[in-house]
């Protein structure tokens, strides 16, 4: 619910899932999802990639945040073969990072989302000391 609450208040409509089924139909009901956040484990069972995987059957292109506790490295984490758009941020994570990371895959016009939140704040910061 804290994912929804930043989301909400940086001005973004959301719809909360309780489980990678009830997302799915939720995306069925709804039509069509402008992007979309999961953790890579859902809470009563199932697997983010799974369900990105399943969405991105109607919408291949569709953005995607994938939350993970895991480090990139770990097998666990492994995002390779969703397709892209897809960026993955790691817990825990601030706020900002979370809509920022949103914004990338919102944006992206390649199908390619930046590799990390560390690569935007770099780009960030020196797009910032290019203005001085």
């Amino acid at each position: 619910m804290l994912i929804e609450d930043t989301l909400q208040n940086a001005g973004y409509d959301t719809i909360l899932a309780n489980s990678g089924q009830a997302a799915l139909a939720l995306a069925k009901a709804t039509g069509r999802l402008s992007a979309v956040v999961t953790d890579i484990h859902l809470v009563h069972g199932g697997d983010g990639r799974s369900l990105v995987r399943e969405l991105r059957k109607s919408n291949p292109m569709l953005p995607t945040v994938v939350v993970t506790g895991f480090d990139k490295s770990a097998p666990e984490a492994d995002l390779r073969g969703l397709g892209g758009p897809t960026i993955r941020i790691v817990k825990p994570f601030a706020c900002d990072d979370l809509i920022a990371c949103l914004a990338d895959v919102l944006s992206s016009t390649n199908g390619r989302a930046p590799r990390s939140v560390s690569t935007r704040r770099a780009a960030l910061r020196d797009g910032m000391d290019n203005d001085r």
